[in-house]
Parts: C-alpha cells; sequence; structure tokens
C-alpha cells in the first residue's frame, strides 16, 4: 500500500481517491447524527458550508463504495465492522447479502450551468434533456456496478415497466443496452446541437424531467432475477445551478410527488437572501438538512468531538512516519512547568502588581493571604487561580459598596469560582503573557467549527511539526502545547490572508470581520470579564436582520453590499448565525459568531454564548473600515 506523506491535505470527496481508500478514511459516526427522516421517501435537500461533507456522505452511498464495504467486511476489521455496523442500520446495507441500495450520483457542476440561455421554455426543456439522458446513464451503470456486470455487458440487464407507466421522451427499451445507446446519443446530439446553435434550430427539449418518473417506475432483471435494491438518486453540487435551474428542479420534483428517495446536496451560498432571513419552504415532500445544525443541542459538540476525532485517527493510519494509536496520542496536553517558567512568573508578577491596590483593604485580607499561599510553588493551575481572584477582586472592587462590609473569606472565592471564570483566566494569562491556550484534541475539534475540512487543515499544519518530531528523532516526540499553538496560528493567519482571495466580496468580510473582533476583544478583556469567558459574535435584533433583508426602494447601496458581504460570511463558514429568543427585556435576533478558527487568530477564546448587541449601521462602518472604527465607536470618538 502506497502510504501518504501528509494524509490530511487529501480531500476523500476528491474522485482520485480509490474507493477503496475512501472505505478506509469514512467515519462512519456521521451517519448517526442523521435524522431518522432523511432516509423517508420524498425529496431531501442537505445544505453546508464547503468542506461540510456533503460530497463525501452522498459518495458514502454509491453503488461501488457499498460494495467496497461490503467486500472489505470479510476480513472483519475493526474500523470497517463499525462502518458496516451503521451502514447495515440504516438499512444501506443488508447483513447477510449485501447493498440494499441503488445509489445513483451525479454533480450538477458538469455543463448545465452552460447551456445558454435563449428563450426560456427552450433552455428549460434543453436542461430537463440532459438532466434525464445523465440519470438514465449513471442508473444503467449503477445497476451494472452493484450487480457485478462489466460495463461492456449491458446487455444481460433486462428491463420492465407497469403497464400504467406513460413516457413522451425516454422510450420503453427491454434492454439495457439500447437504452443506454438513446441516452448517450441524447447526451451527444444536446451538446452537438448547443456548439452549431443559430437562430431557428430546434434544440432537443423535455417538457418535464421524465427521468424521476422513469427510475419510480422501471425493474431491472439480470439472468432472471430482479435487482431488489430500493434507488437513491443523488445530485450534488446543486448550487453549481443557475438560480433558476435550482427552482425550476425543485419545484418540478416536488410536483411528481416522488415515492423514491432523492437527495439533493448544495452549499449555502445557494439560498441567498433566504440565509439571513431563514426563508425556507419545507414539507411533506421537501425536507431541509443542514449538516452544521446536525451537530446542534447540548450533546452535539460532544458528538462532533468523537466524529472528529475518529476521522484524524482514521487519516493518522495512512502514513508510516508517525507510530502512535490515535492522532490525540501525538499532542501533548499539559506543557511542564519549566518550558513555561518565564510565562508563569510574569503572571505572577502581574497579579502582584494588579492587586496591590488591595493591599491594607481588611475586607480582602483572606483572599490576599490564600493567593500568597498559592504564589510560594508557582505552576500553570497556580497562575490561572491567581487570574482567578484578580478578576473577583475586580468585579467586587466594582460593587455598590455598603456602609458596613464584612471581610471575603476564602469559601466566599471559592463559591464565587466557576467554569466560566477559569475560562476567562486563561485567556487573559494568553493575552497578557503568552501562556497557551489553542492545544490539545479538545479545542482542535472546537477550532474546525463542525466542518470537516477546516479540522484537516488544522490538523495537516499538526501533523507536519508532529512528522518532523518524529524524522529528526526529537528526544520529545509529542507536540507541546506551546508547539501546537504556534503551528495553529501560522495555519489560521493563512486562512484569514486568503479571505480576500477566495471569496466575491473578500476585502469587505476581512474588514468586518476585523472589525467584529476588535469589538469583541474590547469586551472580552474588560478587567472583571463580565462576559466570561468572553464575547466572540455580534447579535442583530429582529428589527436591524429585518431592515437589512428589506427589499425597499429605500435600501441604501452599502446596506445592500452589507447583506451580501453577511450572506457570504455565513455560507463560507467564517461567521456562525444562530438565532436568538425574545425575552421578556428584549426581543429575538440573529448572532454572528466569528468561526471558531477565527477566533484563534484574534485571541479570543472558543466557547459559545458571549455576544453583544450592534446595529446595522455598526456592521456598515466596520465594513468599510475595519477594526479602527470599532475602536473608534467603542471609545465614544464617532
Amino acid at each position: 500500500m502506497a502510504y501518504k506523506a501528509n494524509p490530511f491535505l487529501e480531500r476523500m470527496a476528491e474522485r482520485s481517491t480509490s474507493d477503496h481508500e475512501f472505505v478506509r478514511q469514512f467515519s462512519p459516526r456521521v451517519l448517526d447524527q442523521l435524522p431518522e427522516n432523511a432516509f423517508d421517501p420524498g425529496i431531501h435537500v442537505f445544505r453546508s458550508a464547503p468542506g461540510g461533507g456533503k460530497t463525501t456522505l452522498l459518495r458514502a452511498f454509491t453503488p461501488s463504495v457499498l460494495r467496497a464495504f461490503w467486500n472489505a467486511s470479510s476480513r472483519r476489521t475493526t474500523d470497517l465492522s463499525e462502518s458496516l455496523q451503521r451502514l447495515v442500520a440504516r438499512g444501506a446495507i443488508a447483513e447477510d447479502s449485501g447493498p440494499a441500495v441503488l445509489g445513483i450520483f451525479l454533480s450538477c457542476s458538469s455543463g448545465y450551468a452552460d447551456l445558454p440561455p435563449a428563450a426560456q421554455l427552450a433552455q428549460e426543456g434543453t436542461f430537463r434533456a440532459l438532466l434525464d439522458c445523465r440519470v438514465v446513464l449513471r442508473t444503467l451503470r449503477s445497476v451494472a456496478t452493484i450487480t457485478g456486470i462489466a460495463p461492456d455487458a449491458l446487455h444481460q440487464i433486462r428491463l420492465a415497466y407497469p403497464p400504467e407507466a406513460e413516457f413522451q421522451a425516454i422510450p420503453r427499451a427491454e434492454s439495457a443496452d439500447d437504452l443506454y445507446k438513446w441516452a448517450e446519443s441524447l447526451e451527444q446530439g444536446v451538446y452537438a446541437q448547443l456548439d452549431g446553435l443559430v437562430s431557428g434550430t430546434e434544440i432537443m427539449s423535455h417538457v418535464r424531467f421524465e427521468s424521476l418518473l422513469w427510475l419510480q417506475a422501471i425493474k431491472f432483471y439480470v439472468g432472471g432475477q430482479l435487482v431488489s435494491q430500493r434507488p437513491l438518486l443523488m445530485l450534488d453540487d446543486l448550487h453549481a445551478l443557475r438560480r433558476r435551474q435550482r427552482a425550476l428542479l425543485i419545484d418540478e420534483f416536488i410536483s411528481s410527488r416522488p415515492q423514491l428517495l432523492v437527495w439533493l446536496a448544495e452549499r449555502r451560498i445557494a439560498m441567498g437572501d433566504e440565509l439571513l432571513s431563514e426563508g425556507a419552504r419545507e414539507g411533506r415532500e421537501l425536507m431541509y438538512h443542514s449538516l452544521e445544525e446536525m451537530w446542534g443541542g447540548t450533546k452535539g459538540p460532544h458528538h462532533f468531538a468523537g466524529f472528529a476525532q475518529n476521522v484524524l485517527d482514521r487519516r493518522l493510519r495512512l502514513q508510516d512516519v508517525v507510530e502512535a494509536g490515535s492522532f490525540s496520542q501525538c499532542l501533548q496536553e499539559e506543557s511542564s512547568t519549566r518550558e513555561l517558567e518565564e510565562r508563569i512568573v510574569a503572571g505572577i508578577d502581574a497579579f502582584r502588581k494588579s492587586a496591590s491596590r488591595f493591599q491594607g483593604n481588611a475586607r480582602y485580607t483572606e483572599w490576599l493571604d490564600r493567593a500568597a499561599r498559592i504564589m510560594l510553588q508557582p505552576n500553570r493551575d497556580a497562575v490561572v487561580d491567581l487570574y482567578v481572584t484578580r478578576i473577583l477582586l475586580s468585579r467586587q472592587e466594582g460593587r455598590k459598596q455598603l456602609s458596613l462590609e464584612l471581610a471575603l473569606s476564602a469559601k466566599t472565592l471559592e463559591e464565587l469560582d466557576s467554569s466560566q471564570v477559569r475560562a476567562a483566566a486563561e485567556i487573559f494569562l494568553h493575552e497578557e503573557v503568552g501562556l497557551p491556550y489553542y492545544f490539545g484534541i479538545d479545542r482542535l475539534c472546537q477550532m474546525a467549527t463542525t466542518n470537516i475540512e477546516e479540522l484537516l487543515f488544522l490538523s495537516a499544519s499538526l501533523f507536519v511539526g508532529i512528522q518532523a518530531k518524529q524524522i529528526l528523532r526529537n528526544p520529545e516526540p509529542l507536540l507541546t502545547p506551546v508547539e501546537q499553538e504556534k503551528l495553529i496560528k501560522e495555519a489560521v493567519t493563512k486562512k484569514r490572508q486568503f479571505i480576500p482571495k477566495n471569496h466575491s466580496e473578500g476585502l469587505r468580510a476581512q474588514r468586518l470581520l476585523d472589525g467584529i473582533a476588535a469589538h469583541c476583544r474590547d469586551r472580552t478583556f474588560l478587567p472583571n470579564a463580565p462576559y466570561a469567558p468572553g464575547v466572540t459574535g455580534v447579535r442583530l435584533s429582529q428589527t436591524h436582520m429585518e431592515s437589512l433583508v428589506s427589499q425597499s426602494e429605500g435600501m441604501t447601496e452599502k446596506r445592500g453590499v452589507l447583506r451580501r458581504v453577511l450572506t457570504e460570511c455565513a455560507a463560507e463558514n467564517l461567521l456562525v448565525p444562530r438565532s436568538s429568543q425574545e425575552s421578556t427585556s428584549r426581543e429575538g435576533g440573529t448572532v454572528f459568531y466569528l468561526n471558531r478558527s477565527l477566533c484563534a487568530y484574534y485571541d479570543l477564546p472558543l466557547q459559545y454564548g458571549g455576544w453583544q448587541d450592534v446595529s446595522v449601521a455598526d456592521l456598515m462602518e466596520w465594513m468599510e473600515r475595519g477594526p479602527a472604527a470599532a475602536r473608534q465607536r467603542q471609545r465614544g470618538l464617532v
């Protein structure tokens, strides 16, 4: 087997990845997160940002991959047994007979958007004809693959139709070979006519998407035996179609009320303004599934972390330089006191300086005595405790003082301590003295922002460091927290630098993100940490959101630009929109959280929950002027 120099750089969705490699890399735990109704007959639209795993999910149900899972299961390796069990549970493979689904996979990025926007009816008819012939072609190939027939032996497949089935365009051929030739000829004819298109030429045209009805009605026989696998039509890259083509396809698919399973996959950018307004047409025949929202809820982050680690461990087995059972074993979770000695000393000095103003105040005597004892054994935990004390001192100082207040006990300090305050202390220490924060497997999974491609991007950088230490036979083969953070920082800096190059509104998006981050940092690093562990997002109230998505004539050009920038940032996983429920004191709205790996670039905490209300005017100003405008507004200068 050929091992990979850096297996984290390879994307499984690429067709260059063999089926054998795919089944070894595929983590079946994503199947646990799919809603139960995702396998019910009807039209299901899967959405995510680029790299969310849509194509990988669809490819797992193609005939060649299902056969690869089934064939590999005979070796009974632990990884493949896990995959087989989950595919059996989802009804994709029958435990005693193999694949139970006939997956028909097509990509919408192959030429459909190239059809000329000629007369509306002609263009729609040509689009239907091209899709119909390709569905027929791919279906026949899938039947051949699932039954083990050679591609040049399609004559062995016999076709049968119910008497009531009526097709206007697709012939009722009895031989798969004859039907294949018809579809191939139609595809060639469409392109031949388009290449020589002149005024008055009649283009091949279908009046409906007949392939859906054909696939629902047809039966396949090989050697007199019925091919029993149930069809699963999968159309990937729906966002590559023109907007009108996409709307036509979905509307007509719904109108046909299909009794078979149809999966459509598209990037969130295809939603356009719906992404901000959260508008979506959904019903019994049309269901939407967001891959990012699959990891939501109270247990979502935990499930994603398990899935992510499973993906990383499978990738690690594709190389032979690093000897480790799991990716997490390559990452140190704790730094030695010696490595962090200077930073710990700096943190203690910073605490002494900030606490000096409380000396002599009897109210804080027990707290300061406790801090003095902690400083006698300096280590990471000790300096975190000191910063927790500093934050709580600042909070007590800000309270309205009563005329008679009792001294604060050490027990009171312990009661006021919390996981949120300790997390704030950690990010404060990172900001002030450079104590490592972005390290360890758990925070790596957090920074992925439920996006598998982002996880692999960050892990590829870490693997380079792991690999170098192994090759150089470093006495400490694991990446220390300091080394991990350095590599993570280099990776997220590249991510941020490429935003203007990778997005149509990239420069404005970069300035907007910088402005949001500057605003979040100002709120996060207040001495009393009022929003512990910190602020990582901004919220637009429902009123502001309605004014932003409004298409009224009074809409300013700048507001329209902001709408496009926010839409693209949300679609490309640079911002994570989450609804905010109304309460007795405020109306509902939408929170836009920074991508978690960008939080590492901006030195912000990784937890969700901390946000601040802003206005559309704030966002427009940041979009045009970046962090300078955010800081001026924060200080009341504008």
